[in-house]
């Protein structure tokens, strides 16, 4: 699905005069994890759908710098949606297809659940069988408990001010994940990064990106890579290096060795061996520097032939993200 198709297929959607909302708890006590159907007042129902649906088109619809990538090729440029395109998803990820596809979910109950225990809330937007979902992370910060402090409220149309008797939930319009079309789509990555599920499914490429690595020949010693898995936003960079590398396997690695020791950004920031084959990425520096390579992240402008280090290189030729 390019960009424009999913632009397209949530306008359909959304602008559809039926477009309305429905909400569900995601809860978490002790790791068992329950989905509930959320009770809201029609007017107050009504009010977040308006208020989502603005959410939805300002970020994705009304976004012209936007960029639609796969979240194997994420490079951290600011203003993206990236696709999930790795085989194992994470549960949170996968609750949108859950209330999407069912409607057997109970009512959430104050008598025998607890807003404590919210973990996300599901919102989905449409209309019969148009629809899609959106996943909003919710943070403690977000709900007010009555036995936090001693709290007061307005008393409506007066200036009195009363103790507040119940939790209070508090519910803005920024939202994490996507689902349309039996895709998922991120906003937010950091977010994502969070998820266990994800930095394993991460992980799992990113150690067969070290092994493609380890093949080229060009590196001395891939264990300093491996030491830096359990960093999530390291393993991700490294899944798109050994995923779609310009270079690893393509450039010859005496060429590489070459431009690195002329290009200004990387000239002394890598030893060599002995033989000058390979590289040794010994410090962290020289490391990140390598991946940056991998993604030929070392430009020079043909016109004014002024160096860069660019992150978007959106090919010219073909649209990557149909």
């Amino acid at each position: 699905m390019s960009l424009a198709v999913l632009k397209t297929r949530i306008s359909e959607i959304i602008s559809d005069e039926q477009c309305s909302a429905e909400f569900y708890f995601i809860l978490d006590s002790a790791g068992e994890i329950a989905i509930k159907r959320a009770d809201v007042d029609q007017n107050a129902s009504d009010e977040l759908a308006r208020n989502f649906i603005e959410a939805v088109s300002t970020t994705i619809l009304l976004n012209d710098e936007l960029s639609l990538l796969n979240i194997s090729g994420a490079d951290d440029r600011s203003n993206a949606v990236y696709r999930y395109d790795l085989a194992q998803v994470p549960e949170q990820i996968q609750h949108l297809a859950t209330v999407l596809q069912r409607d057997d979910f109970d009512v959430f109950s104050f008598a025998a659940d607890d807003l404590a225990h919210l973990e996300g809330i599901l919102v989905i937007l449409g209309h019969g069988q148009q629809q899609l979902a959106l996943y909003k992370h919710q943070y403690p910060v977000s709900l007010l408990k009555r036995d936090s402090a001693f709290s007061l409220v307005r008393v409506r149309n007066q200036n009195r001010l009363v103790k507040l008797e119940d939790d209070i939930l508090r519910i803005n319009s920024k939202f994490e994940f996507l689902r349309v079309d039996n895709e998922y789509f991120i906003v937010d990555i950091k977010t994502l990064e969070r998820f266990f599920g994800f930095h394993d499914a991460v992980r799992n490429i990113a150690t067969q990106g070290i092994a493609n690595i380890e093949a080229a020949q060009l590196v001395v010693d891939t264990q300093v890579l491996t030491a830096r898995l359990d960093d999530i936003s390291f393993s991700r960079k490294l899944v798109r290096a050994a995923r779609a590398s310009p270079v690893l396997g393509v450039i010859p690695n005496a060429q590489v060795i070459a431009f690195v020791g002329a290009h200004p950004a990387l000239k002394g920031k890598f030893r060599l061996s002995d033989d000058g084959a390979k590289l040794k990425l010994d410090t962290k520096v020289s490391q990140d520097l390598f991946l940056k390579l991998l993604n030929d992240d070392f430009l020079q402008s043909e016109l004014t032939k002024r160096y860069y280090a660019s992150l978007a290189k959106d090919n010219l030729d073909a649209n990557t993200a149909t």
